[in-house]
């Protein structure tokens, strides 16, 4: 899932109406978008989380700056006074 290149849409229903329409695609790339877009702001790496009985996956997405963000920031602001 986190490599991205595989759909396994959940509502195969939903996913023709949007194939139809041509706002749907089945490139199996949203996860890895959302961790690159994550990385490249800076925010701590989204979670994954996975329950079994019901079957869930959870996308925790904070939008946190890395503790080294953080630090790096401190340090410019540090500088500059």
């Amino acid at each position: 899932m986190l490599k991205g290149g595989i759909s396994d849409p959940r509502n195969n229903a939903l996913m023709k109406m949007f194939n139809l329409i041509d706002i749907g695609e089945r490139a199996g790339s949203g996860v890895p978008d959302i961790y690159s877009v994550w990385d490249s702001q800076g925010w701590v790496s989204p979670e994954v989380k996975e329950q079994y009985n019901p079957d869930r996956t959870i996308l925790l997405l904070a939008f946190e700056e890395k503790q080294a963000e953080k630090a790096s920031r401190k340090n410019k602001q540090k500088r500059q006074i």
